[in-house]
């Protein structure tokens, strides 16, 4: 597979994961919770997403904004990971790590977009 189509795939994996992050914000400040086999499915998309772009990384440590990218979106899982220990123990999500967990995953595909435009 050719190396910027081996770095493509996982932006755009993320992108749809993304887009369901989206949806679960607008669907919960409505008042509606996914149901959690979907959220399960929104971070085990993200986690194969992560693996994807890590397995790149290894072969090719020289791509700082991709590296900087796997690193924050590893940092943006764990806040995930936090989220779906609320949403499983059925207490409200903190705001404060809905947004964080938002930002990094924002800042995460932007530098992986600027990796993948500059190969």
């Amino acid at each position: 597979m050719n190396g910027r189509v081996a770095m493509l795939l996982p932006l755009v994996l993320f992108l749809f994961v993304a887009a369901g992050g989206v949806l679960f914000a607008v669907l919960e400040s409505r008042g509606h919770r996914p149901p959690l086999k979907v959220s399960s499915l929104h971070g085990l998309a993200g986690v194969l997403a992560i693996v994807l772009l890590v397995v790149w990384d290894a072969g090719h440590p020289g791509h700082y904004y991709a590296n900087v990218a796997a690193v924050l979106f590893i940092l943006t899982a764990l806040g995930g990971g936090l989220l779906f220990v609320f949403r499983s123990l059925r207490q409200r999500l903190p705001l404060g790590v809905v947004l964080l967990h938002a930002a990094f995953a924002l800042v995460s595909i932007a530098l992986l977009g600027i990796a993948c435009s500059r190969g």
